[in-house]
């Protein structure tokens, strides 16, 4: 009893965390991280009234992407530790202490406050994903998270449109960096929606056969997915840009190609063969898109942006160390560098620049490692997947979006982005493998 009552707990916290996003995505993020480290924390705490056999499965799935995951953990360690080499500092530190005239002890991260938050704030994600993925084994509870972030993303929809239409009635309310955090949120919702829709009719061809489900509730549920996707979609075509909408494409393309070689099942080689002319496409779609936006750096030219913040944004590129400044230290950073006409900003103008100049190019790849592992893992697991493909599926198809996006804006910078998009991976996880390999 004392188990089942930990298990709702555990349970209940998770759908909570689902519902404040809205709130969260338009509050300043100061409070998000404390409430989010709680709610983990508390989770853990009740994580022994979960079945076993559904922890020992989810350390299953988990055990492989294991080294991967620690390594960014691994990387902000080595930012915040003093290092003996100056050729690792950042040169912040050698510029401090020529003008102060004095040595001075220096860190890759130029806050060490900001990175050993962050690593606490990856440390909390990192365990979200597998408290998620534990808590959903169940299929019951994984269909109540599927239908709960179909919700809420269609509400910050909603909110997008809300937010787009006050920023239309006069110059002075520009909402643009709370919208950066919606649109991310949409692009999931039409994803996610999609796959409800997927998963409806799913329920319908295998249940069919051995129950009576009423039409009503067939058609209700079809209604329901494919009035958020509409929704989300009309978001996303009133408030953002070509290229986002695109990204959104890519990971519906991800999804799609799941259900064609579900449906179809070809052989290995043609399903290859379908996969890699989607990806021979998808590239030729970024490279004509890559060709129209000719000018500006390659990092930052699917954004929407002055030339000044680019130009500035440049200069701290080109002093930028192969270490990094610090995850987390961007806004320290651009403090540095900004001057009179108020540039850089103190927002990133995308994920992808961030990561740059916090992580360095060798934080990045490290980065990208762990993305590539984790798609193939759940793009794999949604191919042998039975009946149940549709969550690790969606779960692929947003990892493609976020990556995509991630040169279009910084909103996966934001950390409701990044607990939503942790919820949607530890779901995808959970549902790689079947308990009796359904």
């Amino acid at each position: 009893m004392n188990k089942s009552r930990n298990l709702a707990i555990s349970f209940g916290l998770l759908i909570v965390a689902i519902a404040v996003a809205p709130v969260l995505a338009i509050i300043p993020g100061w409070i998000g991280p404390q409430l989010l480290a709680l709610a983990v924390a508390t989770m853990l705490l009740f994580l022994p009234g979960a079945p076993q056999a559904d922890v020992q499965r989810s350390l299953s799935i988990f055990k492989p992407l294991a080294a991967a995951a620690l390594f960014p953990a691994t990387w902000m360690l080595l930012q915040i530790i003093p290092v003996p080499f100056a050729s690792l500092e950042h040169p912040v530190w050698s510029s401090a202490a020529a003008a102060l005239a004095e040595s001075m002890s220096g860190h890759i991260s130029i806050d060490l406050g900001y990175t050993l938050r962050c690593l606490f704030g990856y440390l909390s994600l990192i365990s979200l994903i597998f408290l998620t993925a534990v808590l959903t084994r169940n299929r019951d509870r994984a269909e109540t998270v599927l239908f709960a972030l179909c919700t809420i993303a269609t509400f910050i929809a909603v909110e997008l449109i809300l937010i787009r239409f006050y920023a239309s009635r006069g110059p002075g309310n520009s909402l643009s960096e709370v919208a950066g955090t919606h649109v991310a949120l949409a692009a999931f919702g039409v994803i996610l929606n999609v796959a409800f829709v997927v998963r409806t009719i799913e329920r319908r061809e295998t249940r069919g056969q051995h129950q009576s489900q009423p039409r009503r509730s067939y058609v209700g549920k079809m209604l329901l997915g494919i009035t958020g996707a509409f929704i989300c979609l009309i978001a996303l075509i009133y408030s953002t840009t070509y290229d986002i909408l695109i990204a959104m494409v890519f990971g519906l393309v991800v999804l799609g190609l799941v259900v064609l070689i579900r449906r179809l099942s070809p052989g290995r080689w043609t399903a290859a063969t379908i996969c890699a002319a989607a990806v021979v496409a998808c590239g030729g779609v970024i490279a004509l898109r890559f060709a129209a936006l000719s000018s500006g750096s390659p990092l930052f030219r699917f954004t929407n942006i002055e030339t000044t913040d680019a130009a500035a944004t440049l200069r701290m590129m080109l002093d930028a160390s192969w270490a990094g400044s610090g995850v987390g230290t961007y806004q320290a950073l651009a403090a540095i560098y900004r001057d009179a006409a108020g540039v850089p900003a103190p927002n990133a103008i995308n994920t992808i620049t961030s990561m740059v100049l916090e992580w360095g190019r060798a934080g990045l790849l490290i980065a990208m490692v762990l993305l590539l592992q984790l798609f193939v893992v759940l793009f794999r697991g949604a191919i042998a997947r039975g009946r149940d493909s549709f969550y690790a599926a969606s779960a692929a198809a947003c990892l493609v979006t976020a990556f995509c996006e991630a040169y279009c804006d910084a909103s996966f910078t934001n950390l409701t982005v990044q607990m939503l998009a942790a919820i949607i991976v530890g779901l995808g996880l959970s549902q790689t493998t079947g308990s009796k390999g359904t």
